[in-house]
């Protein structure tokens, strides 16, 4: 296990609860969309979401299709394996200039 997956199990495990659509603590949805904005950046795109904390249409569909692409269970809800995926691709990002 690598160091980004180690800690990215760590922080699941400690902290994240399961997010679904209409369902799920505002902050813990903003952190989520956050990620899928960093993503964006990442790849020189525009942010996508507004980072309201609102697990919406937009929301969902971002997770089923980040689901599919990282071969986990496309059910549209983030639970551990989902939030582990996410935060090991997040840990790799490079920091913006």
């Amino acid at each position: 296990m690598t160091e980004g997956s180690t800690a990215a199990a760590a922080q699941v495990n400690l902290t994240l609860p399961v997010l679904r659509q209409g369902a799920g603590p505002r902050s813990a949805v903003s952190r989520l969309q956050h990620i899928f904005n960093d993503f964006a950046r990442a790849d020189d795109d525009e942010p996508v979401f507004d980072e309201s904390g609102v697990f919406g249409p937009k929301t969902d569909t971002a997770v089923r299709e980040f689901q599919d692409e990282h071969d986990l269970g496309v059910d549209g809800i983030v639970g551990k394996n989902t939030w582990k995926a996410l935060l090991e691709q997040w840990m790799t990002l490079e920091p913006p200039d």
